[in-house]
């Protein structure tokens, strides 16, 4: 058992680890390269924080063969970076989304690629036979018009002040080779020992890809949510979230379907349910911020410390929710 724990707090050190060195690296590489702040938390950033949860996913599947691993990892992390860890940067630091049409946008955007992820895999539970390569394309295809879209936003900016790099390109591209070698093993033995315990303890592994490895694999969102948070630069946090999530679902999604073409899990109705309540929160959560809803004390165009708290609560309800289902 002491292994098993050593090789899931090692992997978990070492996925934050790594995917902190190549945040770094990204952020003053942007700088380098005169990229403003809040396309760097949407794109550069974003990037970098769903490392884990691809390394995490092409360790499911090469090393334990796992779909539904790889599966629940990508939908319980996007569960987690809008309930977990806006919840906490909303109680430290309140969230004011920007009146500005841009920024407004950015969340629609997030809700359109969940539709479509939902559509996709609502479609593969149903015919389970069939040949998934043409619609991780299609994906593939909306994670580069996703790109496209952040540049030509980040082109009509004409606002843009870039900040001075903190070192080289020769130590930025260091750390970012560095970072990868560390969220290779840190996945690679997170992995291992979260499928060991799900044995230990007879727990389904779809309950520790929704909940375990995804918690594991959204510390880099969390850690750098927080300390955007307490430098007062939530936006920076929000940028960096939705950005993961989008990436979550249009490259990794697409990369479980090439990879696993047609094999998609017998559970997938668990996996289903998921999925929905993850598309439910988005829907919920794009909808109050991008129409400016107000419920009870929360204001509108506002994530403050009530939303976090409530947004805690769902998240613990979600988690209690998959333990009993799947238990």
């Amino acid at each position: 058992m002491y292994i098993i724990l050593l090789f899931i707090a090692g992997g978990v050190f070492a996925l934050g680890l790594g995917a902190d060195m190549i945040v770094r690296s990204s952020i003053n590489l942007a700088n380098t390269y005169k990229i403003s702040g809040y396309f760097i938390g949407f794109t550069v950033v974003a990037l970098g924080t769903s490392l884990p949860e691809l390394a995490a996913t092409v360790q499911a599947l090469n090393i334990v063969d796992s779909v539904d691993i790889a599966l629940g990892n990508i939908i319980g992390s996007n569960v987690a970076n809008l309930l977990l860890i806006l919840g906490v940067v909303s109680i430290i630091n309140p969230i004011t989304f920007s009146q500005e049409r841009g920024q407004k946008n950015q969340t629609l955007i997030v809700l359109v690629v969940t539709l479509i992820a939902t559509a996709i895999f609502y479609f593969l539970s149903n015919n389970q036979n069939s040949n998934s390569i043409f619609l991780g394309v299609i994906l593939v295809t909306i994670f580069f018009v996703f790109l496209f879209l952040q540049y030509r936003m980040e082109l009509a900016d004409q606002s843009n002040a870039s900040k001075t790099p903190n070192y080289s390109q020769f130590v930025s591209y260091l750390l970012l080779i560095i970072g990868l070698v560390f969220l290779y093993f840190g996945s690679k033995y997170f992995i291992i020992g979260s499928q060991k315990l799900a044995i230990s303890f007879n727990i389904s592994e779809t309950i520790i890809g929704l909940t375990l490895v995804a918690f594991g694999t959204s510390l880099p969102e969390l850690a750098t949510g927080i300390i955007a948070a307490l430098r007062k630069q939530s936006s920076l946090a929000v940028g960096t979230i939705l950005g993961s999530n989008v990436y979550n679902i249009v490259g990794i999604f697409a990369l479980i379907l090439f990879m696993k073409s047609g094999e998609f899990p017998a559970g997938s109705g668990v996996l289903m349910t998921n999925i929905i309540i993850m598309t439910i929160i988005t829907f919920l959560f794009v909808y109050k911020v991008r129409f400016g809803v107000k419920l009870l004390n929360i204001k509108a165009f506002q994530l403050t410390k009530n939303s976090g708290i409530l947004f805690l609560i769902l998240y613990a309800i979600y988690t209690l929710y998959n333990y009993l289902k799947l238990n």
